[in-house]
């Protein structure tokens, strides 16, 4: 029996911010009979190929034809190159081989490539298998409403619209482009065939034709993926002659998304504060609209960002009306809001002289024949059009001048809508086709957008709904596309699960819509359903409101602004617009290390099975657990509470409904690892802070993060108090925050004291609440200093019955000290 040990990686101490110890990964093969395993620094084997031999998917690395499966069998031959092995392999074939390729192509990440050797005209599948631990849950696959482990599922990726309800198929079907429509639950309009391991390892399929992961459908104790020409029950296209993949290393599941993402792309730095402001869609006549707003104003309810819904594309709407158009735009920004319009990748045959224009510079996407590729999609109504082909700089420059006119009128974003429907038979200027294409497009799509944005010399920001491998470095802000006003599959319970999955695929900055968009049927958006999906806004990736969506028959549908949810919505809009500092610390975090702002408690608590096991809960940022209600006439909710200690926010203090400020009062510190029943009344969303944590906030009164809008007391920008800084603390132990950039908090717990030390960019009036009744050795404080100079007793309070320290400092930085012991 032969062995072949290829180190790819060794052991090396990396000088990243918290002084990571980065992991080896080694490709381990058996040449006689063939075997494939990777095998981490600790020596134990995280990834091992199934051994089978069959006609079956369970099995060595192979190929399949219509009379079953082909598996390699041994090592014919071996060539060493400078990156890694050349293996020629055998296998159940007598007339084909297995051209393999094994390299390093990261620390940490290794890449193999399978080729057939010989006749190609009947492979329908290339694929592999590997086994599966009895405890081991398949997390990732990008956005999936179907689950969060997809242990049991065959999991499909191709870029697709939906999901759907089942019911609504046949309708739907009528609607949307075939090419763009799958009967099936895993349906999603941002698929990433990407597999994250509970076990801390990560398997990426980097081909752009459509695959399969069947985890353990066919086996239990096994997963394999396949690479095939088009979706299931699609007419067959040719497969791909090649399977390529890459290995993730861990040894944690945080360490795999870390090296995922920096090797696939992660989302950029916002561009602007207001993407994580609440966002709202308006609605009605321009004189509705704007007394909407002035309702919200009125209530002190925020608002950053209004969208509006121009469409520049298709078709050219605001063709004939842009002086109108731009007169409207500027009196929205009045408001104190930065305002989005629409595009999206098609253009219309009737939007001339745009259409002739593009056509005679060869900017769209063609057929067989080379002629523009024409197809029917229906929104108000059916539409005629063309797509831009981005793989060109004719289709990316001709599409960002369109781009440029909403620029040059001033709107400050869009939303980049579809991308899902390239036809399977269309063909790229360079003669790319098939489902490679049709994936793959989503991400031209958006990084030809994202280059056009990024020559502006101001904040522009797009949001889209679709996507594909590596389009997160070119998606400023996602969303979940057209979901069902409904608490289950497609609707909220959905939703979280978008959420939690996206983070797990590499995508921090996601949010839903908030209220859904389909209601068929029966189905309806409920006044209980919109508060809960509130509650859901302010802890995601971005805040964002849907006003309107598809509904047969028609139904009336509440809106935030109601006189029963403006209330609802001015709460949690008041909780997201103060949790701005500590959103912009956990999107540095995630710049930094792949970490998403919804973290699912694999990525945090990897060695707690029960932990790793929930899919309705999630970390928002590094101290804040949600447990989102998505019962309907739930009051109450079954919360498990990872490793460490937690405090119940809300039974820690008081929400001041006329300020929107919290006032800490007595904290109970809760034992983790453990489960418990919560008070969950309709306007309460559960949330627990991680003991030890310090929250910085903005002061309540900010109205907005936008910089729109004359100044007055009524308006309350963010710069407006960007000299203050409002902080709770619930000390115990030591505990670190970042604010983004150099600026951080350091709390320090020592016998008799407490420590806070506070750096930022700038000087500040910072104010403080401190529970010290969550310290592990609780003291009752003597003096409070800053900076060495001890605060007299009117600048500071301690309450004996809370155990809550208040007290006002200003610097740039420096060093609170509270002390027992005078």
């Amino acid at each position: 029996m032969g062995l072949v040990v290829l180190r790819l990686l060794v052991v090396v101490l990396c000088l990243a911010p918290a002084g990571v110890l980065a992991d080896a990964l080694q490709a381990r093969i058996v040449g006689d009979p063939w075997r494939l395993t990777f095998v981490g620094a600790d020596g134990d084997v995280v990834l091992a190929e199934a051994a089978g031999r069959g006609t079956g998917p369970v099995g060595s690395l192979g190929f399949r034809t219509a009379t079953g499966w082909v598996h390699a069998t041994r090592v014919l031959s071996r060539r060493e190159t400078r990156d890694g092995l050349e293996l020629a392999l055998e296998t159940t074939d007598a007339q084909r081989t297995l051209a393999v390729s094994i390299g390093r192509d990261a620390e940490g990440v290794v890449a193999v490539e399978a080729r057939v050797v010989g006749d190609t005209s009947d492979v329908q599948a290339l694929g592999v298998a590997f086994e599966a631990a009895a405890d081991e849950r398949f997390l990732g696959f990008g956005e999936r409403s179907n689950a969060v482990d997809q242990r049991g599922n065959v999991v499909e990726n191709y870029v697709a619209d939906g999901p759907y309800q089942p019911e609504e198929w046949p309708l739907v079907g009528l609607l949307v482009p075939k090419p763009g429509f799958r009967q099936r639950a895993d349906a999603t309009y941002y698929p990433v065939p990407w597999l994250l391991s509970s076990r801390g390892v990560g398997v990426l399929i980097d081909n752009d034709e459509t695959s399969y992961f069947r985890l353990g459908t066919d086996d239990p104790s096994h997963w394999s993926v396949e690479v095939v020409g088009a979706p299931d029950g699609v007419p067959a296209l040719p497969a791909p002659t090649s399977l390529r993949f890459r290995v993730f290393a861990g040894p944690r599941p945080a360490d795999v998304l870390r090296r995922f993402t920096a090797r696939t792309g992660r989302q950029p730095a916002p561009d602007a504060p207001w993407i994580f402001g609440p966002w709202i869609q308006l609605a009605g006549t321009r004189d509705v609209r704007f007394q909407t707003m002035a309702k919200l104003r009125a209530a002190d309810a925020p608002v950053s960002v209004i969208q509006t819904y121009t469409h520049y594309l298709p078709c050219g709407d605001q063709v004939g009306r842009e002086d109108d158009e731009r007169q409207f735009l500027r009196a929205l920004q009045a408001t104190g809001a930065a305002v989005t319009t629409y595009f999206n990748p098609m253009l219309c045959e009737t939007y001339t002289p745009r259409f002739d224009q593009a056509v005679a510079a060869g900017a769209l996407t063609r057929d067989a024949t080379g002629a523009p590729y024409i197809y029917d999609y229906t929104g108000s109504t059916i539409f005629r059009v063309g797509q831009f082909d981005f793989t060109t700089p004719t289709g990316r420059a001709f599409y960002g001048r369109l781009l440029g006119e909403a620029i040059a009128d001033g709107h400050d974003g869009w939303m980049e809508d579809f991308g899902e429907y390239t036809p399977l038979d269309a063909v790229t200027a360079g003669g790319l086709t098939g489902s490679a294409h049709h994936n793959r497009y989503v991400r031209d799509y958006h990084c030809g957008a994202h280059a056009t944005v990024r020559r502006v010399g101001r904040p522009v920001v797009r949001f889209q709904r679709s996507g594909w491998t590596g389009t997160a470095s070119c998606a400023q802000v996602v969303w979940n596309g057209d979901p069902t006003t409904d608490w289950g599959f497609d609707g909220l319970a959905s939703a979280v699960w978008n959420g939690v999955n996206m983070g797990l695929s590499g995508v921090a900055v996601w949010g839903s819509d908030i209220g859904g968009f389909f209601a068929l049927g029966e189905r309806a958006l409920t006044p209980e359903l919109l508060a809960r999906w509130v509650q859901f806004g302010a802890v995601s990736g971005v805040m964002r409101t849907q006003h309107n969506g598809f509904a047969v028959p028609a139904k009336m549908r509440p809106q935030i602004y109601d006189d029963g949810q403006i209330a609802n919505w001015k709460r949690y809009a008041k909780l997201r617009t103060q949790l701005y500092p500590y959103l912009v610390g956990a999107a540095a975090e995630y710049r930094r290390s792949g970490l998403p702002i919804m973290r699912h408690l694999a990525l945090v608590t990897p060695d707690d099975p029960v932990a790793v096991a929930r899919d309705d809960e999630f970390l928002f940022g590094p101290d804040i657990l949600a447990a989102p209600v998505v019962t309907p006439g739930a009051v109450t909710r079954d919360v498990y509470l990872p490793d460490g200690a937690w405090i119940d926010l809300w039974r820690a203090g008081t929400y001041d409904s006329a300020t929107g400020s919290f006032v800490m009062g007595a904290a109970t510190v809760l034992a983790g690892r453990s489960a418990r029943t919560v008070p969950a009344p309709l306007d309460e969303l559960p949330l627990f802070v991680r003991a030890g944590a310090v929250l910085p906030l903005l002061p309540p009164d900010v109205d907005t993060l936008a910089d729109y809008g004359d100044p007055s007391p009524d308006l309350v920008k963010l710069r407006d108090r960007d000299d203050r800084l409002e902080l709770l603390a619930f000390p115990r132990g030591t505990s670190a925050s970042w604010l983004g950039g150099s600026e951080r908090l350091l709390a320090v717990e020592r016998p008799g004291s407490w420590e806070l030390r506070v750096r930022t960019k700038r000087r500040r009036t910072i104010g403080l609440q401190a529970s010290l009744a969550t310290l592990a050795q609780p003291f009752v404080p003597c003096s409070v200093t800053w900076n060495g100079v001890r605060l007299p007793p009117d600048a500071w309070s301690w309450n004996a019955d809370t155990r809550v320290l208040r007290t006002r400092v200003e610097g740039r930085r420096g060093r609170l000290r509270v002390q027992a012991g005078c």
